[in-house]
């Protein structure tokens, strides 16, 4: 099996890159939308409510004020992944277990060089993007506010300190270019032998 890690910062492409590994019949597993399952649970959202009670309206969770509580306090978000990381964790292992016989996975991990686990793949694949285009894709998320996308991004590696990637998708122009871009690095990786 090629395992193979997909990386990022918010609003770089990493979903249309999914979309893109899917729509090639190739194996794929979102971090982030287990994320967003497992915030949806009842028991997880009480563990939530008892740590950041003010993250809660009307007894929904709002992820843009929990976003804006935890990015913008290390501390509190430790709290948070303590709550939600080994719930995701669990959740790939079992997606790889079931999966084990597949020849290529492609893993949508936002925080693979946070977490220190680039070794875990055989090729890692970061999304690029300018922070213009990024800005403005980013800021038409609902209820996304700019202090939010500020307090995401402080908590993110930036491209320049992630050494050690495999290949760079520069993300800045249209959808097929992107789309040819990511052709090429498929192709690359459909001909290794490892």
């Amino acid at each position: 099996m090629i395992l193979v890690g997909l990386t990022g910062i918010i609003g770089s492409g990493k979903t249309f890159a999914l979309g893109f590994f899917k729509s090639k019949q190739i194996t794929i597993f979102s971090a982030d939308e287990e994320v967003k399952k497992i915030l949806e649970k009842k028991s997880i959202k009480e563990k939530i409510y008892k740590l950041f009670p003010e993250s809660f309206s009307k007894k929904k969770l709002n992820k843009n004020i929990l976003a804006s509580i935890v990015f913008g306090n290390r501390k509190k978000l430790r709290k948070l992944e303590k709550i939600i990381h080994p719930l995701v964790k669990k959740k790939k292992k079992a997606f790889l277990n079931k999966n084990r016989n597949k020849k290529i996975i492609i893993m949508e991990i936002p925080i693979i060089f946070e977490q220190k686990s680039e070794k875990n793949y055989n090729y890692i694949i970061l999304m690029n993007i300018n922070r213009k285009i990024q800005r403005q894709r980013v800021m038409k998320r609902k209820n996304m506010t700019m202090q939010i996308f500020k307090k995401i991004l402080s908590n993110q590696i930036s491209y320049k300190k992630k050494k050690n990637v495999d290949f760079v998708v520069n993300n800045n122009g249209s959808k097929e270019k992107t789309r040819q871009i990511l052709k090429k690095v498929l192709n690359k990786i459909i001909s290794t032998k490892l």
